[in-house]
C-alpha cells in the first residue's frame, strides 16, 4: 500500500509542477515570488525549509559527538 501511495503522490505532484510557466516578459521579481511565494508552491518551499533546517541540526548534532 506504501509503494502505491508514493507513486500516485509522484504522479500527481510531477504534473502540477510542470503544467505551467510564466511570460517571458515578466521580470525576475515576479517569477521568483512566483515560484517562492505563489500560493500553490508554496506548501513546497516551507517543506523544503524545514527540511533544510532539521538537517542542519541533525548534521550539527552528529559534528558535536
Amino acid at each position: 500500500m506504501r509503494l502505491l501511495l508514493t507513486l500516485f503522490l509522484i504522479a500527481g505532484t510531477s504534473g502540477i509542477a510542470a503544467a505551467h510557466t510564466l511570460n517571458d516578459k515578466d521580470g525576475l521579481l515576479t517569477q521568483l515570488y512566483h515560484q517562492l511565494l505563489g500560493s500553490h508552491h508554496l506548501p513546497l518551499t516551507v517543506l523544503l525549509i524545514v527540511a533544510g533546517i532539521v538537517l542542519l541540526q541533525r548534521w550539527r548534532k552528529a559534528r558535536r559527538q
